[in-house]
Parts: C-alpha cells; sequence; structure tokens
C-alpha cells in the first residue's frame, strides 16, 4: 500500500509540487499544540486508570507510561499489544503484579475501541445518507455498520458482564492450550478477578468512570481537531463532520489490515473518503500523511525520548504516598 502511495504522489507530482507551494505552514504549530493536548487527556487518563486499579506507582510515573504507551499504541497499532507490552516493561516491579497492569491496559483499551465502534458507524451512517452512492458499495457500508455494532455489544457484555468475561477467557484458555500446550488457566482467572475488582471500583465511584469518559473524549476531540487543522494547513476548508468521517473510517481500515500502524491502508482510505466527500485526491492525501507525520511520528520520536529517560532513572517502581 504504502508503494501504490508513493507512485500516486509521484504520477501527480506537479499538483502536489502546487499544493504544497500554496500550503499555509505558519498553521503547523497550531496541529502539534492540539497534537499536544490529544496526548495530555490520553496520557492522564492511562494514569488515572492504573491508579483506579490499584497500581502502586507515582502519577508522574505512570502519566509518563502513559504518554510512551499512547504514541506507540498510535503508531504500531497491534491492538494495543505494542504500548501495553511496553508499559508492562517499565512499570513490572515486586510491588506492581503483570495482572494489574494487563487488566488496567485492557479497561484503557476498552473505552478507545468503544468510542470508535460508536463513531465509525456515524461516520459511515455520514457518509451513505450525504452522498450517493453505487448500490453494492452502499450494501457493502450498512453490513460494516452492523458489524461494528454487534462488536461493540460483544465487547461492552466483555466488561461489564463477569459470566460473559470468564466464559470468554475460559475459551481463550482452552484456545492457547490446543495451540501452544500451555495451561494458561490460572493467570486468565487472576486476570478475571483484578479485573472484576476494577470495575466494582468504578462502579462504586461513577464520578471516576465520568472522568474517565471525559479524558477520552477530550483526547478523541483534539486529535480530530489537529487532523482538522491539517487540511487548514494545505488551503482546505471542510466541515468537521467530514474530517471526522474520514478520520474513522481510515482507523478501522487501518486496524482491519493487521499492517502494524495501518501504514498505508489508513492513508489511502483516508484519501479516498475525503475525494469522495469533495476533496482533491492530491491534496486529501497529502492531508492524511502531514497528519500521520504531525500525529504520530513527532509524538513517538519524544516517546522514545522519555523512555530512555526512564530507564536512566531506575529504579523507578516507588510504593505511592
Amino acid at each position: 500500500m504504502i508503494i501504490i502511495l508513493i507512485f500516486a504522489v509521484i504520477q501527480d507530482w506537479n499538483k502536489v509540487k502546487s499544493v504544497l507551494h500554496e500550503a499555509n505552514w505558519h498553521l503547523i504549530p497550531m496541529a502539534l499544540v492540539l497534537t499536544l493536548v490529544s496526548y495530555l487527556f490520553s496520557s492522564t487518563g492511562y494514569m488515572v486508570t492504573n491508579l483506579i486499579f490499584g497500581l502502586p506507582v507515582r502519577r508522574l510515573k505512570l502519566w509518563l507510561v502513559g504518554f510512551i504507551n499512547m504514541t506507540t499504541n498510535n503508531l504500531i497499532n497491534l491492538g494495543g499489544a505494542a504500548g501495553y507490552t511496553v508499559s508492562a516493561v517499565l512499570l513490572k516491579s515486586p510491588e506492581v503484579q503483570l495482572s494489574n497492569i494487563f487488566a488496567a491496559s485492557l479497561f484503557n483499551t476498552y473505552l478507545y475501541f468503544i468510542f470508535g465502534t460508536i463513531f465509525l458507524p456515524i461516520s459511515l451512517l455520514y457518509v451513505i445518507l450525504t452522498h450517493h452512492l453505487p448500490s453494492p458499495a452502499r450494501t457493502g457500508l450498512i453490513i460494516v455498520v452492523g458489524l461494528a455494532i454487534a462488536f461493540a455489544i460483544i465487547i461492552n457484555l466483555g466488561v461489564f458482564s463477569q459470566r460473559f468475561r470468564s466464559g470468554l477467557l475460559r475459551f481463550i484458555a482452552r484456545l492457547v492450550f490446543a495451540i501452544v500446550r500451555r495451561d494458561t488457566t490460572p493467570s486468565m482467572v487472576k486476570f478475571d478477578k483484578t479485573f472484576t475488582n476494577g470495575i466494582n471500583l468504578l462502579k462504586a465511584q461513577p464520578n471516576r468512570l465520568i472522568g474517565l469518559l471525559l479524558l477520552v473524549t477530550g483526547d478523541w476531540v483534539f486529535c480530530i481537531a489537529a487532523l482538522w487543522a491539517c487540511f487548514f494547513v494545505l488551503g482546505v476548508r471542510v466541515s468537521i463532520g467530514i474530517a471526522a468521517s474520514g478520520f474513522f473510517i481510515g482507523i478501522a481500515a487501518g486496524a482491519l489490515s493487521m499492517i502494524p500502524g495501518g501504514l498505508g491502508v489508513q492513508e489511502g482510505s483516508m484519501a479516498g473518503v475525503y475525494a469522495l466527500l469533495g476533496v482533491t485526491f492530491e491534496r486529501a492525501l497529502l492531508i492524511s500523511i502531514l497528519f500521520r507525520v504531525i500525529y504520530y511520528f513527532i509524538p513517538f520520536i519524544i516517546g522514545l525520548i522519555i523512555y530512555n529517560w526512564i530507564l536512566k532513572v531506575s529504579p523507578i517502581n516507588k510504593t505511592q504516598n
């Protein structure tokens, strides 16, 4: 997919040069600031989630690890596994058990998945209702909407229904045993207990759950605002609805591709959706690439610097007062 995108840029190089020449590069700082605010929300949400699940780690440490976690997951995007593996390495200590780390991480992932499964159908319906599409394309999008809703129902049952979650974990344990002949049942039981305790704490303190939802919402809002700023940088004026639609469809396509970070697939999907919604393909493609650089690559580099600093100041796991 990357090769195809590169070929597309080269094929229309004269148009690309014209777009770049007319770009409002002085607006780049605005996009960077919006990106920073988005990561402030996501890192804070990660910190709060881990505190709720009882990790005895200092808040600053959790916040910094949260930043590393989110930059890694956003860039590599393997269902959250990459970022949370790094988090486990940085947070694991005699006082912090892996089951607690993964339980908190899974719930944090759930918060993002549930927002995605809510806004993806909305984005698809926006495209279906506002634009004339060929019948096969319309039918395909309607099927995707149905699948996204079904997926959201399953995820919510897995989080809030202890019986459903326990059955699912037992099934996964049996599947793992059938494949690698390793009994993971004790680990699954321990994880289930930790996760259930965390959910019970949230139910007992609904204000914390509301706070988490507001933090995740803030992250999504400023993420889309950063993308919207990329439109302005390249001289395109669109509604926030169009920007959000292409974004959610693009990240869904990137996730389904199983390519790390959806690299190339996300950009191509976003460009295709924006072209369908009235933006010239050259500008749409450059906008998606610019967004990848500003929102994914630059924060990831900062995350690497923070990761190196945390390793240097080790030991870093201290019990929170």
